[in-house]
């Protein structure tokens, strides 16, 4: 079974992900001996600014790509980016898609909410033709609170990427939850490592994996971290699975309510 990582702070000195060169190949040796076969660089995008270092991290990753094959590292590197939410989403840049597929765009939401634009946005960049990849939906304070946020997101047409630390319980006890709850109302579509180092935050998929594996089955792993990953970066069609009824998810749910002020002090605590 060979993964594929799209979102990964992989590239050096560019953002709060990998420091230098060093860091980054240590990384990607991670990948490959963890069965990553291939990888999404996803640097962020706070503003419009950003992108006028484009041509910058083209160069950087094929610098990547010869320094990796120096060292006898086998993954596939690509390029794209984690866009921050704004109100000016500029997706006709290159890197503005995943691997530059024209497609799908990955995009993040602040922590502790989702601003009030973002369903006018999505709407009108949906219907040009081009699909949202929200990352960690299950960090996100608003959709911990109401997880029917996160089915009308993909009831419009956009896919959920969860970590795959949120499930490990990396960022704490709610958000590991919050991804527990979303999995099992089928409303993540694929799994990823946003990673950003080689210590804490890795480039390593198989825990997470082999956790869904063992609740739900092999197609589903393989669904979530190989499959619909390749067609999204291929820039194919994703099949999507009908959600299960967020109501009848509660209903079987049994652990204690979700409880936003625990985990916006833990997210405080761990910055």
């Amino acid at each position: 079974m060979k993964f594929i990582d799209v979102h990964s702070h992989i590239l050096p000195g560019i953002d709060d992900g990998s420091e230098n060169w060093e860091q980054s190949i240590e990384m990607l040796r991670q990948a490959e001996q963890d069965g990553i076969a291939q990888l999404v660089c996803t640097p962020h995008v706070h503003s419009a600014k950003d992108f006028l270092h484009e041509k910058e991290w083209f160069s950087l990753l094929e610098e990547f790509k010869e320094r990796a094959a120096n060292a006898r590292i086998a993954v596939d590197l690509q390029l794209g980016c984690e866009i921050y939410i704004q109100p000016d989403l500029q997706l006709h840049r290159p890197i503005s898609t995943l691997a530059q597929n024209g497609r799908y765009f990955l995009v993040e939401f602040p922590m502790n909410m989702i601003p009030d634009f973002v369903a006018d946005r999505f709407f009108k960049i949906i219907i040009s033709g081009k699909t949202p990849v929200i990352a960690h939906p299950e960090r996100n304070g608003q959709v911990i609170q109401r997880l029917q946020i996160a089915y009308d997101f993909v009831a419009r047409g956009a896919l959920l990427q969860m970590n795959a630390g949120s499930l490990l319980g990396m960022f704490g006890d709610t958000v590991q939850q919050t991804a527990e709850l979303l999995l099992e109302a089928d409303l993540i579509h694929l799994v990823a490592s946003d990673a950003h180092d080689d210590q804490n935050r890795t480039q390593v998929l198989s825990k997470a994996y082999q956790k869904i594996v063992d609740r739900y089955g092999l197609e589903r792993g393989t669904r979530l971290f190989s499959i619909t990953p390749q067609k999204i970066v291929r820039g194919e069609p994703v099949s999507l699975q009908t959600p299960v009824s967020l109501e009848q998810v509660r209903l079987q749910n049994k652990k204690s309510p979700l409880n936003l002020r625990k985990w916006l002090n833990r997210m405080v605590q761990t910055k």
